[in-house]
């Protein structure tokens, strides 16, 4: 309970959120197949491509405010902020990733 407690606190909890999101729609990529399906289905093949479009911009935007607080923080708050940086970079790589496939069977299709 203590390091989710530390991780919340140096990290943030709707941070914390965006990133659970982002890993909650990268799991659900390989079960969309560009259908509407009914009952737990749903989940992947509806509500995960439309938070993944969200997702899509809303990581980049919290990245770019990463960036403006880090310019005037301290050394041990840039360390911070790069940590926060990279690792939504990453998530974001991974997350277009792992939906471009059903991106472009949608627009084939």
């Amino acid at each position: 309970m203590d390091k989710v407690a530390a991780f919340l606190r140096e990290f943030g909890a709707l941070r914390a959120l965006l990133w659970l999101a982002t890993l909650a729609v990268i799991a659900c990529a390989p079960f969309a197949d560009g259908k509407v399906h009914l009952g737990w289905r749903l989940a992947p093949s509806v509500i995960a491509p439309t938070i993944a479009a969200m997702l899509a911009f809303a990581l980049p935007l919290d990245m770019t405010m990463t960036r403006v607080f880090m310019l005037d923080a301290a050394d041990e708050h840039r360390r911070r902020y790069r940590r926060i940086f990279r690792l939504e970079a990453a998530l974001w790589v991974g997350m277009l990733a792992v939906w471009t496939p059903f991106v472009l069977r949608i627009i084939n299709s």
